[in-house]
């Protein structure tokens, strides 16, 4: 579980063959409206497969917050 500014984040991965397949949020809160961009960053990690994409606009912290989440998840593969 990831603690920032404006919220908790933390993700289950789900992986086949190296591919991540699913993202489900266990847990994210933001403030201020910026909870509307967990539904753009778990697709973003799929297309990715990974957390390398880039950052959500008026979302910055909330998206650093959700790819340390998913570095964290995909360590335990």
């Amino acid at each position: 579980m990831i603690n920032y500014e404006y919220g908790v984040v933390q993700v289950t991965i789900t992986k086949s063959g190296g591919t991540i397949t699913a993202v489900n949020l266990d847990r994210g809160t933001a403030t201020d409206g910026r909870q509307a961009a967990f539904p753009s960053l778990i697709q973003a990690t799929i297309d990715a497969n990974g957390s390398g994409f880039g950052n959500i606009s008026r979302a910055t912290l909330t998206t650093n917050a959700y790819k340390q989440a998913v570095n964290s998840a995909l360590a335990k593969f």
